[in-house]
């Protein structure tokens, strides 16, 4: 069984034409099966690794309000968190960064 998935993507473009960086997001998916024994966050620190040794400067999380497992993830991880935005995705999303 896969437990889940893990990944470096480009974030959507900002509305605003001027807030356009790059900028990359790691992500995590994992079953319900394989919640609350590390996985994501292990998951997620291998994937920040070769993010920054491929020459990233940074990496961002987004996450809903209501997700505290993945808030949870961002804060072992150590990202600074940037608040609350609807900069991505069309909703209202919690922001990382690393």
């Amino acid at each position: 069984m896969v437990a889940g998935t893990v990944l470096l993507v480009p974030l959507p473009e900002p509305a605003a034409p001027e807030e356009s960086k790059d900028e990359v997001e790691v992500g995590w998916h994992f079953h319900p099966d394989s919640w609350g024994r590390g996985l994501a966050t292990e998951s997620a620190r291998g994937a920040i690794a070769h993010g920054f040794k491929a020459g990233l400067g940074e990496i961002y999380a987004v996450v809903r309000p209501d997700n505290g497992s993945s808030l949870a993830v961002c804060r072992r991880l150590g990202m600074r968190p940037l608040g609350l935005t609807n900069r991505w995705y069309g909703a209202a999303l919690e922001s990382f960064v690393i």
